[in-house]
């Protein structure tokens, strides 16, 4: 199989870059997507879907990704993203959406109705009970998270004199990177507020989707001061986690500002740490140059919680209040295997041992779809345009 441009619409692609160990390598990204019975069981989707070259931008949410490039190479876990909706199936206020693999736990997300935040008779912020509601995007827009934009512009940042200095086309930008009033682990959440104004309060929504071991309450809802957004709830979704969203652009090298004096102990106070997402060598700044501190954790896409494995196909999926029909609907993943071979450089192919990279399944549409990647060892990077002309075989 030949190809030559170097971004065709394509489900299978040769992709050069260095291994887990730091060696060049060369390997082939495949993707496939199967249609889901009422059974559970995978088939063949009549259209195949081509590849993401980069990332696919949320169109309501600039902060937000819609969807994750396939073509990061050699994952360390393999992703589980679950894109749609939760759905109230058991008709409360507040119920939990689980996802199982291979029936055991592992993500659940608190689900509720609309909220507002108001000061009670005794001068106290309260929430009120959330309402009815028949479903909730899984996307991290309805997560805690947000932006207080009227705390920026009332007190501003010491970065603001310089962001002025920029051209005018790179200054928002500049802002949102650099601003302490917005949530650095979700820009466009809901919930993040640092002082109680009033005209804060009145304009106040308050995520829907939440991680039950870290709710926010009213006694927490007020950040006080920015430098101590660590303290705050932990985003909680199913949907892709954008490489701009703490904790995962920490893996990338850049680390968000926070006041480590009077936070205290980096494992008491950052929830990533105390459950087991992450580990304090984010936080290890020794060297400046930020592409050393560079993690390969930073290539997974999936929600904390949900990056696993790595899977091998044919696991099977329990998702809970996920599906619109279906309260329980429980799914095999394929367990077929691609092919893989790339250019052996010699005139022939050298077989690659696939590894699935990420798992989608999208209960409104009935679908999964995967990505395998395999790799060997490489003489050398390849530039885009030899990539394009390389011999590759991706059969399934």
């Amino acid at each position: 199989m030949m190809n030559s441009d170097p971004t065709p619409k394509v489900s299978a692609y040769p992709i050069s870059a260095p291994d887990r160990n730091g060696t060049h390598a060369l390997g082939v990204i495949a993707k496939r997507s199967y249609g889901v019975t009422s059974s559970g069981q995978c088939t063949l989707a009549s259209e195949q879907p081509f590849l993401n070259f980069a990332p696919v931008d949320d169109p309501d949410h600039p902060d937000l990704i819609e969807e994750d490039t396939d073509l990061w190479p050699d994952k360390l876990l393999t992703d589980v993203v679950v894109r749609g909706h939760a759905w109230n199936h058991p008709r409360t206020p507040s119920f939990f959406a689980d996802v199982y693999l291979n029936r055991q736990l592992m993500k659940r997300v608190m689900v509720s109705g609309e909220r507002r935040c108001f000061v009670n008779a005794v001068g106290q912020l309260a929430f009120t009970p959330p309402s009815l509601v028949e479903r909730v995007k899984l996307s991290y827009a309805f997560a805690y998270g947000g932006e207080d934009l009227a705390a920026e512009e009332r007190v501003g940042f010491p970065e603001q004199p310089l962001i002025e200095l920029l051209p005018e086309d790179q200054r928002t930008a500049a802002t949102v990177a650099a601003s302490p009033y917005r949530y650095a682990r979700n820009h466009a959440g809901r919930g993040f507020v640092i002082d109680a104004t009033p005209e804060s309060l009145e304009t106040l929504a308050l995520p829907q989707l939440e991680d039950p071991a870290d709710l926010l309450t009213p006694e927490r809802l007020v950040v006080h001061d920015p430098w101590h957004w660590p303290l705050q709830p932990l985003p909680a979704s199913l949907d892709f986690l954008g490489p701009g969203m703490f904790p995962r652009i920490g893996w990338f090298g850049h680390t968000p500002d926070w006041d480590p004096q009077d936070i205290g102990h980096l494992s008491a106070y950052f929830p990533e740490f105390r459950l087991g997402h992450a580990t304090t060598n984010i936080f290890d700044l020794s060297d400046e140059d930020f592409t050393k501190r560079f993690d390969r954790l930073a290539f997974q896409g999936a929600s904390l919680g949900m990056r696993v494995g790595p899977l091998q196909g044919g696991e099977g999926l329990t998702l809970v209040n996920l599906h619109p029909s279906l309260p329980n609907w429980t799914l095999q993943l394929p367990a077929e295997r691609p092919y893989l071979a790339v250019d052996d450089r010699k005139g022939g192919l050298t077989p690659l041992k696939p590894r699935l990279h990420t798992v989608v399944v999208e209960p409104d549409r009935w679908k999964v779809t995967v990505v395998w990647a395999g790799f060997a060892r490489a003489l050398r990077p390849y530039l885009p345009q030899e990539l394009a002309r390389m011999p590759f075989q991706a059969q399934w």
